[in-house]
């Protein structure tokens, strides 16, 4: 008898953890152009991107840009970080045919308002 209650409980504590509502997005995280980008940066640009060591700087945009890591995107295409103090952060990616193209900004962190401390 004891087994069976016991069984019930768990079964009951379970299925109220998997109807727990999840949160959805309430707008598109990526944009169907970082897959197929229509427009590729200049030569100068390409370059660099192809051929600068990481904390490399130099001038982008008429404003000074430092080379960032290299890495590889979710959907497999390698990619390059470009950091600048006025504009921010830039992502390069290299397409199939083996040109660069820059990738719209994404979000890139889910932020939270931060939990209240409670004292005891």
């Amino acid at each position: 008898m004891k087994n069976i209650v016991l069984l019930a409980i768990i079964s009951t504590l379970i299925q109220g953890c998997t109807s727990v509502a999840q949160p959805t997005a309430s707008r598109p995280l990526v944009e169907y152009e970082f897959v197929n980008p229509t427009v590729t940066v200049d030569l100068l640009l390409s370059t660099a991107l192809s051929n600068a060591k990481v904390g490399v700087a130099l001038v982008f945009e008429h404003e000074p840009a430092v080379m960032g890591d290299r890495f590889f995107a979710a959907i497999g295409l390698p990619c390059r970080k470009l950091t600048s103090k006025q504009t921010g952060q830039h992502i390069y990616c290299v397409n199939t045919q083996g040109n660069w193209f820059k990738v719209k900004r994404v979000i890139s962190e889910y932020n939270e308002s931060p939990i209240p401390e409670v004292s005891l």
